[in-house]
């Protein structure tokens, strides 16, 4: 593919090869796919790709999954993707609560998690059209919420949106609770706008069935996928798997000494800009 050349150009990756440990071209492949195959686009993707290791170091480096707060956080947090993808090519993903406390829960390695989750997927190969989150809302708690860093799961949210631009056709909250308005008031405003469209709120878990098809919703859920145990345990194994890789990539980073200018994203403010609010919520 022609385009691959002139993206890599722009970050030198002639000199990153045996930092990156992967096969760059097909590596660019993918990350043009998640730009919607826009040369420029994934100039300007790229750029805040190897710079959020700068702007927030403390979630998008030191990610070692054998360290013990990462086995704490998969211990009270499920997260992953199930195996199949949906009829219509895209990828679930779920988030679940282990229990309904907050002992042990730390947001900080959710969200180096959710970096490492969509780090994989690019190096694994992009087959998927976009993805479907599944957030099962049973277990969440107002201890849960409290602890988590706005200003900095703010940034990671405008970071990892352009660095790792993946398309969320849906996010499905599944048994939802009285917790669930103090959840979207939370979180609404760290998301993209174009997202504020996409929340679905199932009352039931047919309709999930019935969106997802009973493959693609874990059996916990009423589908004939994976449990969310398994999902979970899984992926714990799949970070371990490719832990050489995450302690090489910390050293893969923009060197700002050669920046013309200042860096785009620079900022002293607590987010990179607030995103509007919700206009719709969708309950199924």
């Amino acid at each position: 593919m022609t385009l691959k050349v002139p993206i890599r150009s722009v970050i030198g990756f002639s000199q990153q090869k045996k930092l990156l440990n992967v096969q760059v071209d097909e590596w660019l492949e993918n990350y043009l796919i998640l730009c919607k195959n826009s040369v420029e686009r994934a100039k300007e993707n790229l750029d805040m790709y190897f710079t959020s290791k700068i702007l927030v170091p403390e979630v998008f480096t030191h990610r070692d999954p054998m360290h013990q707060s990462f086995k704490t956080s998969f211990k009270v947090m499920r997260l992953g993707a199930l195996p199949k993808m949906t009829d219509d090519n895209h990828r679930v993903i779920i988030f679940s609560h282990v229990r309904d406390d907050a002992n042990d829960f730390d947001p900080l390695y959710v969200l180096k998690r959710i970096s490492m989750l969509g780090d994989i997927m690019l190096l694994e190969g992009i087959e998927h059209l976009g993805l479907e989150v599944i957030v099962d809302c049973k277990n969440i708690c107002f201890g849960q919420l409290t602890k988590y860093d706005i200003c900095l799961t703010k940034k990671c949210a405008d970071i990892g949106f352009k660095a790792l631009p993946q398309r969320v056709r849906r996010i499905h909250m599944v048994n939802p609770t009285a917790i669930l308005d103090a959840s979207l008031t939370l979180f609404k405003p760290l998301l993209p706008r174009k997202l504020s469209d996409r929340f679905v709120v199932h009352r039931d878990l047919k309709g999930l069935q019935a969106c997802l098809g009973l493959e693609c919703v874990p059996r916990d859920l009423g589908g004939d996928g994976p449990s969310l145990d398994e999902v979970n345990s899984f992926w714990e194994k799949k970070f371990l798997a490719y832990r050489d890789w995450f302690l090489d990539n910390d050293s893969i980073k923009t060197d700002e000494s050669k920046r013309i200018g200042k860096c785009r994203y620079e900022t002293n403010d607590c987010t990179f800009g607030n995103q509007g609010s919700f206009r719709k919520i969708e309950v199924d």
